[in-house]
């Protein structure tokens, strides 16, 4: 196969679809928790109609009480589902799936609290309302029209561990389904839009890539964009504290290779701004490699760290906490933080969802613990393991913590992975054989609805767990009760 024809065939996978209403405006709040105390999203505008005279659209979310508003990471859930109703080629509303291959699309981890995460989403999805006033455009019609809907109107999860489950489904609204066979849906990106570092940064681009389809400029009010189309509060009030949320995500976006620039004009509320389509295609970071790699011109000959202090500083930790940060560091240590940088840099070129919520906090925090910190060459088996990132804490005895059970968790997948290895190895092919027939006869339902690719890989991943189970393998709490009652014994 021609490296042109391997281009094309990585640009289908990466290729997925998006609702234009949805693209349009916000359906979920810009953190990962909702409020509890919020169970409504207001956004408004005015548009043009067919006939020239000003319509005022109107679009309003509701949370259901128990689930609460839709947060950032659902919208990544919803074009997960949209993906996979992508490869069932539009054809039913009732999509058949596995979790195991929703989160492999997503790229979030395989363990426990990501089904868990998975489900919670699916629960708010099924669960929110959205009255569309004059907001919701209708493409059979051709006109905007007035709409209450909601997204998902069933959903059903079955655990592919049950001797004979029935295949997990989602079910689409009739709304939303009807609004996809009509054709109000375009392209999207679905691997750019995961890689990208923050949830603003995700939202604007799909506002803009809705509009960026047919016109290579888009101009209207800064309060619009922020406040109305990527959903930043309201508290926000000036044009100095939106642009200190916008701009970063307008930055990676011209880094990116989809924004080409970004002008301001005017003052105060009649600020407008206007963003200009990059001619060339959006990539997955190289231009950050590059943004990098310039600056580090012309300090070979400083001392190490001298060398590692600018590293830092060239990537935004400010230079006080630089100094503090290396404080009495041994040059042994220094090295050590080089590689970490090095490894930072190769997460943010690829556009890593470890970096994506606070990529200076990761790395701060990276090399304040640097000693516990893993790097990927210290695993000894790290092929299908992703490393784990330091979450948010506010004190020292919070990341010590954080340090313990990361290291805690490394521990429990090596030790899993050898367990996997040392069953595989050992067991009598028939074992296996039998094992993979079981599996293979409760997924036999899901078969008729999933591709052959995501059958596969959906037994490959039940014959782990099974043979996981079979020989008693723990999961991660009941291996930690397994590792303090063993300490305290010794």
């Amino acid at each position: 196969m021609g490296q042109t024809a391997i281009t094309e065939c990585k640009q289908q996978i990466s290729l997925s679809r998006d609702e234009m209403n949805l693209a349009e405006f916000p359906l979920t709040v810009l953190s990962t928790r909702a409020n509890p105390g919020i169970k409504t999203l207001e956004f408004s505008d005015t548009v043009r109609g067919k006939n020239g005279e000003i319509i005022t659209r109107q679009w309003v979310v509701t949370g259901a009480d128990k689930f609460g508003l839709p947060t950032s990471s659902d919208d990544e859930v919803l074009l997960g589902l949209i993906k996979l109703t992508v490869q069932d080629g539009f054809k039913h509303r009732k999509i058949y799936f596995t979790r195991y291959e929703l989160l492999k699309i997503l790229r979030w981890t395989t363990e426990g609290r990501s089904y868990t995460r998975l489900q919670r989403a699916l629960d708010r999805l099924s669960g929110v309302r959205i009255k569309a006033t004059n907001a919701f455009y209708d493409n059979a019609a051709k006109l905007h029209s007035t709409k209450n809907f909601g997204i998902i109107d069933e959903y059903e999860i079955n655990d592919g561990r049950d001797s004979n489950p029935r295949p997990s489904f989602f079910t689409w609204s009739e709304v939303i389904f009807d609004s996809f066979k009509v054709g109000f849906i375009k392209k999207l990106d679905l691997d750019f839009y995961l890689s990208l570092r923050s949830a603003i940064s995700k939202r604007l681009y799909r506002y803009l890539d809705k509009h960026f389809w047919y016109k290579s400029r888009v101009e209207l009010g800064l309060f619009v964009l922020a406040h109305e189309k990527v959903g930043i509060s309201r508290n926000y009030r000036y044009v100095s504290s939106i642009r200190q949320q916008l701009d970063p995500a307008i930055e990676e976006l011209i880094e990116r290779g989809f924004v080409s620039r970004c002008e301001y004009v005017g003052k105060g509320k009649g600020t407008t701004i206007v963003l200009y389509a990059s001619s060339r295609k959006a990539n997955k970071g190289a231009s950050r490699d590059r943004i990098t790699l310039s600056k580090t011109n012309g300090r070979d000959n400083l001392p190490l760290k001298d060398k590692i202090f600018h590293e830092l500083t060239d990537r935004n930790i400010k230079p006080g906490q630089a100094k503090r940060l290396l404080n009495n560091k041994p040059e042994g240590e220094l090295r050590r933080i080089g590689k970490i940088i090095s490894y930072y840099d190769s997460l943010v070129a690829s556009g890593s969802h470890l970096v994506s919520r606070s990529p200076v906090g990761f790395l701060y925090k990276a090399v304040e613990n640097s000693e516990e910190f893993v790097l990927p060459e210290e695993l000894k088996e790290h092929r299908r393991q992703e490393p784990l990132r330091f979450k948010e804490a506010d004190t020292s005895e919070d990341l010590k913590k954080q340090a313990r059970l990361i290291k805690l968790k490394r521990e429990y997948t090596l030790e899993r992975e050898k367990e996997l290895k040392r069953i595989q190895s050992e067991v009598e092919p028939e074992v296996i054989e039998k094992t993979k027939s079981e599996v293979i006869s409760t997924l036999k339902s899901l078969k008729k609805v999933i591709s052959a690719e995501r059958f596969n890989e959906a037994i490959r991943h039940g014959v782990e767990e099974r043979l996981l189970s079979l020989f008693a393998f723990p999961d991660f709490d009941e291996w930690c009760k397994s590792k303090r009652t063993a300490t305290r014994a010794a």
